[in-house]
């Protein structure tokens, strides 16, 4: 039987070539993109990237609710791909696409070629498999209720590594492992407004069953299917994976539905929490301020307190990984 065929790095570089120039979504996206404003902020320690975006709309704006999702037709299952948009094969469950409204100068989205619910739990070894062909990029996942446009299809994004300030930041809000074994580690990401898990280990065995115990003791709000995070996934020089497990307590900050000045059009996905923050409209953009970001990061992430509760939690637990 001839095995899959996985994209790499290079394939989907030369995939974002082509698409420029026979798509014209994605010509128009990656043209605008060159035309968005930023504004760097230093928010304590960290640095957020504040991207004027207006394309970002559609996304920012997006109806995720249950019926709303119903209402429309699902614009990553293959049948309704628009007929200039290639896909590259990513294994024999998922396609390589290319993002037509990209906040990175590579932007991609790696779908399942069948119409299944975002759901990370028995996929995650899907991100990593992708993450090690992908090694040039950032890999992340957002949550149903977590910034996902559809969170009724299964997918991760592929974007410009080392772009987020996450990428780099790690170290520096990284602390000691507190578990450590022949899987790997995992380390506690505090003081740093969307704080969370650090799992590192040589092995995708060893990733998934770390990433399976953390899961284990994660909250899940009544209603939902699993805990809310997202994830950011790089493979590294040396071999191996580090993933950044962000634990969420809310989709959206009360500024959402505020009315008046006070509303901001924000549904912070993992780009936002990466350091990448995204405003839809120019009005947001001019009133964000490193107070602002400070408010709703505080909104939608585990404080330092209670991530170092549920890091308690995981120690006292007994190791459960599925792999």
């Amino acid at each position: 039987m001839t095995p899959p065929l996985w994209s790499d790095s290079q394939d989907a570089r030369r995939l974002l070539v082509r698409q420029r120039i026979s798509w014209s979504a994605a010509k128009s996206g990656y043209e605008a993109l060159e035309k968005v404003a930023v504004k760097v902020l230093l928010v304590g320690d960290f640095t957020v990237k504040v991207q004027y975006n207006p394309a970002r709309i559609v996304s920012s704006g997006a109806k995720t609710d249950a019926q709303s999702v119903r209402d429309r037709r699902c614009f990553l299952c293959p049948p309704n791909l628009a007929p200039e948009q290639e896909a590259l094969p990513m294994g024999e469950d998922y396609l390589l696409l290319c993002n037509p409204f990209p906040i990175f100068a590579e932007h991609f989205t790696i779908a399942s070629r069948h119409h299944v619910e975002q759901r990370i739990y028995a996929r995650f070894a899907d991100l990593l498999k992708a993450s090690r062909q992908l090694s040039d990029f950032t890999l992340f996942y957002n949550g149903p209720q977590c910034g996902a446009s559809a969170p009724d299809h299964l997918h991760f994004q592929a974007v410009t590594g080392s772009y987020m300030p996450i990428d780099n930041e790690i170290p520096l809000f990284k602390g000691e492992p507190f578990i450590e074994n022949v899987h790997g580690k995992i380390s506690l990401l505090t003081g740093y407004m969307r704080n969370g898990f650090i799992i590192e280990s040589a092995t995708e065995e060893g990733c998934c069953f770390l990433f399976t115990h953390i899961y284990n003791v994660l909250p899940i709000p009544e209603g939902d299917a699993e805990p809310r995070m997202n994830l950011f996934c790089r493979y590294t020089q040396a071999g191996g994976w580090i993933v950044a497990l962000i634990s969420r307590t809310a989709h959206r900050p009360r500024q959402y539905c505020t009315q008046g000045s006070g509303h901001i059009l924000t549904a912070p996905g993992a780009a936002d929490i990466g350091g990448v923050f995204i405003t839809a409209l120019e009005e947001d953009f001019e009133k964000i301020t490193p107070a602002l970001l400070c408010d709703i990061y505080s909104q939608i992430a585990f404080s330092d307190s209670d991530i170092r509760l549920l890091a308690e939690r995981a120690c006292e637990s007994p190791l459960s990984g599925r792999f």
